[in-house]
């Protein structure tokens, strides 16, 4: 325990001077963050291996590579030494997982080099990347974790790519990954572009985006698909009865949103942590039919809207007109305390905190009509984000009085988180949505909450990136 915190105070200190990192003020470091999608992937893909597609058991290997980069990373932090992208522990780090994919998954020589260069000297050098190019953003664990969900993200967009060039995708699940992935590669690639050439110019920038969504959207998912991605995705939306009650459920919501939002910036006053809340009770009530009624156009709707919302960051930090100035207005209004550097990532992470579950699980809407499926992990990030979180906080600053030692949460909060989800998850097995057959899934669903209401209550780190994380592994164990 002393040499942890050694390794948490003193030398991650001396890392951030030396390599003059600066990361999220008034938060530590982290690192434990670092573990936790590798170890969902890798659970997930041991504890349901039927369902597990030969993609989805890549992810787990790749995961491995992740966790070793990881660890050579903290390596470096606690020896305090300058960060080598090619170094002997990321080469054997390389090595070691190439084996993995070689032996484990019976992948060929040179696919299972390039998948560990991937997952361990890629990722390695995009987290530096990110560090050194996006200051006070993120805390180091913060960092990790989007980090491995981009390099994850482009590893399986080309697998998928080169695997769909032969074999037309058939299912909707399988179409709606392929739109995602190849929607935020396109995305990213206008994010990338735009730092790399400097633009600034909203002509130059609209100019760039619909160049990019062309070439590297729209046509290569015709040739994918076989058929024009947005044409299909309307009729998707037309030619089912139950999808257009949900959008339409979805569509009020998100009004009330915007003109809830609209009010706020014309009164000019400041948002509360617990008006904030609102927007994650807002959450679940868009997620949760969805999830119940129809899982795949959830799915892709969720990715599409991730999508939407980093083109519409951009959109705020180059003060692009029409929605430039209004979206800074609304940060001033809405903006989060964790929002210390460039980019706003609060409501990013409130969305991926509710729709991670859904795109890391080995089949999230194929078998929810199987006997054996299990609901609940797909709720983790609602049931701890979008309920106990908003009822600690609300709970917490108005009758909150006695708080957590070193912590400015309190414990009424704490009890508030717990029975709130408690009581949701009671009410939805009162309306059969949910099933809880088992007396081991009563006591790790009772465990789940306990823990991530305390976590709530004591971490410094973003609630809506860790709690769904850690809700998700203690679920699916």
């Amino acid at each position: 325990m002393v040499k942890m915190q050694i390794i948490n105070e003193q030398n991650v200190a001396q890392f951030l001077k030396k390599h003059k990192v600066q990361t999220r003020p008034n938060a530590g470091p982290g690192l434990w963050l670092t573990l936790l999608l590798p170890l969902a992937l890798i659970i997930s893909a041991a504890t349901q291996p039927i369902i597990s597609t030969s993609t989805y058991k890549l992810s787990s290997i790749f995961s491995v590579g992740l966790i070793c980069s990881s660890l050579v990373f903290l390596y470096q932090i606690s020896s305090n030494k300058r960060l080598k992208i090619f170094n002997a522990w990321l080469i054997a780090a390389c090595i070691i997982v190439t084996v993995l994919f070689r032996i484990c998954l019976h992948r060929g020589m040179a696919f299972s080099i390039w998948s560990a260069i991937f997952s361990t000297i890629l990722y390695y050098k995009l987290y530096i990347f990110i560090l050194e190019k996006l200051p006070k953003c993120f805390t180091l664990g913060e960092a990790a974790v989007c980090t491995q969900s981009y390099t994850l993200l482009l590893y399986f967009t080309l697998v998928n790519v080169f695997q769909h060039v032969e074999k037309t995708p058939t299912t909707v699940m399988q179409m709606s990954t392929l739109t995602i992935q190849v929607g935020l590669f396109g995305i990213s690639t206008i994010i990338f572009l735009t730092y790399l050439c400097g633009i600034r110019s909203p002509t130059k920038f609209y100019i760039l985006t619909g160049s990019v969504f062309v070439f590297t959207v729209l046509l290569p998912l015709e040739i994918l698909l076989k058929k024009n991605a947005l044409l299909w995705i309307l009729n998707l939306f037309w030619d089912d009865l139950q999808t257009n009650k949900v959008v339409l459920y979805w569509t009020v919501f998100s009004l009330v949103a915007i003109v809830s939002v609209n009010k706020r910036i014309k009164e000019a006053k400041k948002a509360t942590t617990a008006v904030r809340k609102i927007f994650h009770v807002l959450t679940v009530a868009v997620f949760v039919p969805g999830l119940v009624y129809n899982c795949s156009f959830l799915y892709l709707a969720s990715g599409v809207i991730f999508g939407i919302f980093f083109l519409l960051e951009v959109l705020r930090i180059l003060n692009v007109p029409p929605l430039g100035q209004a979206l800074q207005n609304g940060l001033v209004i809405f903006g989060d305390e964790k929002d210390t550097g460039i980019i706003a990532l609060t409501p990013m992470y409130l969305l991926a905190g509710c729709a991670l579950p859904l795109w890391i699980h080995p089949a999230p809407c194929d078998v929810t009509n199987s006997a054996t499926f299990s609901l609940l992990p797909l709720l983790s990030g609602l049931l701890t984000i979008g309920i106990g979180d908003t009822a600690a906080s609300i709970v917490g600053s108005r009758f909150g009085t006695h708080h957590w030692h070193g912590s400015k949460k309190t414990i009424e909060g704490t009890i508030a988180c717990v029975v709130s989800q408690l009581l949701t998850i009671c009410f939805l097995i009162f309306l059969d949505v949910l099933k809880l057959p088992t007396t081991k899934d009563h006591v790790k669903t009772v465990v789940a909450i306990i823990m991530t209401s305390i976590l709530e209550a004591k971490t410094d780190q973003v609630d809506n990136l860790a709690l769904p994380f850690v809700m998700y592994l203690v679920l699916i164990v």
